[in-house]
């Protein structure tokens, strides 16, 4: 009788091993709002990262004036106008240095994927911007020197991850044009593979940052015990840390699998069944270089006392509260390309 009253309450007081936390009507709400506002987004987003070209172009300069005016904005300080003039000039000098070096040797035929065939820092624009930066610290009595600093390295890499994404879209289109000008081929101006299926890779990188978010939040809500850095992110939890990198690298993989075994590899000669070692280091490194750069920007907000950079999308907050994993991540894909593709091609080019 004793080992039955003993095995009953032993069968009473065992736990499941993983118990999902218990959701306020407040993170049912949050969550709600979250889905839809990020499938809007998406609906609004999705057309231009299809087509590519000079939409997707546009659509990433008007980008950048968002994350321009949210980063100055987020300090809180009336600064002047000296300030957004300095930093826009510095940011888009930044974006469209590949252009304007191609300048004197642009042809009737140059479209503007031809300029974005690698990742670019000009030593020139950053001393001119150093400079800038330096003039904005003299003329304004409320912009210190420690916000010159932070303005410059937050408006430096911003820019240099959107122009990331810029050659994430753009360089499947050049490698295959490249495949084509071998076999004699001339594709028309217009065509099913430049406009449409080349946005699989930024479709890839974008996943591996989106979805790591994603799986994390509902990971660490679900499950989250453990908090991960309370001092930068409250809510960030080792459990949401470990499933979402788990979740999202074999997301990934699977996709970009999937994808070149249908005969629509990413990136032609470089992310396909032969190079499979590239899809997984990419798809693995990306959710791990997304959860830095979201800690980087939560470090932001923490240091300014601010809840999101703007309300610009509900439930999400604003561009860089959504761009804050994707600009790492792009910056690590483009890097990670650059690199081994031009080995592959015979030249060794560190960006």
């Amino acid at each position: 009788m004793c080992i039955l009253f003993l095995s009953v309450s032993f069968m009473k007081e065992r736990k499941p091993i993983f118990q999902p936390n218990e959701l306020s009507n407040a993170a049912v709400t949050s969550m709600r709002t979250r889905i839809i506002a990020g499938l809007t987004a998406i609906a609004i987003i999705l057309p231009f990262v299809i087509f590519g070209d000079l939409p997707f172009f546009v659509f990433i300069s008007i980008v950048l004036v968002f994350a321009i005016i949210e980063i100055i904005r987020c300090a809180k300080t009336k600064y002047s106008k000296v300030l957004y003039v300095t930093a826009f000039v510095l940011a888009f000098l930044i974006l469209f240095w590949n252009v304007i070096q191609d300048l004197p040797t642009m042809s009737k035929d140059w479209r503007i994927y031809d300029s974005y065939d690698q990742v670019t820092v000009s030593v020139t624009i950053m001393f001119v911007g150093i400079i800038l930066t330096a003039f904005t610290v003299i003329s304004d009595e409320n912009f210190t020197i420690i916000d010159g600093c932070f303005i410059f390295m937050m408006v430096v890499i911003i820019a240099l991850g959107l122009e990331s994404l810029l050659y994430l879209r753009y360089i499947p289109i050049i490698e295959h044009h490249k495949h084509l000008a071998m076999q004699g081929i001339t594709p028309s101006y217009f065509n099913w593979y430049d406009n449409c299926e080349s946005f699989f890779f930024i479709l890839f990188v974008a996943l591996g940052a989106c979805l790591n978010d994603a799986f994390a939040y509902f990971v660490g809500v679900f499950f989250g015990k453990h908090k991960m850095n309370p001092r930068i992110s409250p809510k960030k939890t080792w459990e949401g840390f470990f499933g979402g990198v788990i979740l999202a690298g074999v997301f990934c993989a699977g996709f970009a699998f999937i994808m070149t075994s249908c005969g629509h590899p990413l990136l032609e000669g470089f992310l396909d069944m032969e190079h499979w070692y590239h899809i997984l280091a990419l798809s693995f490194m990306m959710p791990l270089v997304s959860t830095l750069g979201d800690l980087v920007f939560s470090s932001i907000k923490r240091h300014y006392q601010i809840k999101d950079f703007s309300n610009l999308i509900p439930g999400h907050g604003g561009i860089l509260d959504r761009l804050d994993s994707i600009l790492f991540a792009a910056a690590t894909a483009a890097i990670y390309t650059t690199i081994f593709l031009t080995a592959k091609n015979g030249s060794l080019v560190l960006p």
